[in-house]
This record gives C-alpha cells, structure tokens and sequence, in this order.
C-alpha cells in the first residue's frame, strides 16, 4: 500500500503487498497484466476508476509484492490519483476461474502546492 495522503498527480511507483482475509495472496505463475487496481470514489456515489498504469510481480510472486506504476492518463486532474479525494483503492487479479478482488484500503489524494 503507497503512503496515504498522496499527492495529486504523483506518478511514483507504489510497492503493494497484496493480500486476503486470510493472508498474503500468493503471485506466483501469474503474470504482470493479471493485475488490475481499482479505486471507488467514496465521495462521488462509488464511481468506479480502473487504472491504466502497469504492475511489475516482484521476484517469483509468492510473496505477494508487485509494484505499480499510474500511467499518464491516471494522473489526470479528472482521474482519481490526479484529482483530491478519498478513495477505497483494491487491486484484482484475473485468474482462471475469475476475478478475485483483495483487501481494499482507503487513500487519501491532497492537493499540494
């Protein structure tokens, strides 16, 4: 989980650890595009946001890690992580058998000079 509050249009890359009610969500045989972040706009009636930007699995991916990365287009001042908010911000991972949504986490997006 990246450092809340964000700042508007901060394009750094975010290590994630991602995870379950059970535990850490094991990566493993998966690939990068397997990954999706979504953000909920808890503000705006939970408009949905899927990221654009890409995700990079970290080692062989049993431990969970990947870090992601906000493309151009997510760092709009109209897109979530370019405009101040508060969002319920959760990675999915498409497998096989469907899409498994993880442990979601608030982030808070300020404006900084």
């Amino acid at each position: 989980m990246p450092i809340s509050p964000l700042g508007a249009g901060d394009g750094r890359a975010q290590t994630w650890t991602l995870t379950t009610d059970t535990g850490i969500f094991s990566l493993a045989g998966l690939q990068n595009s397997n990954i999706a972040m979504h953000l909920l706009d808890i503000r705006n009636n939970n408009a949905l946001y899927i990221c654009t930007g890409a995700w990079a699995i970290t080692g062989d991916g049993s431990a969970g890690k990947a870090v992601f990365t906000p493309s151009p287009q997510d760092l709009l001042g109209t897109n979530p992580l370019g405009k101040p908010g508060v969002y319920k911000v959760y990675p999915v991972v498409t497998l096989s058998t469907g899409a498994v949504p993880l442990d979601a986490q608030f982030l808070e997006i300020v404006s900084e000079p």
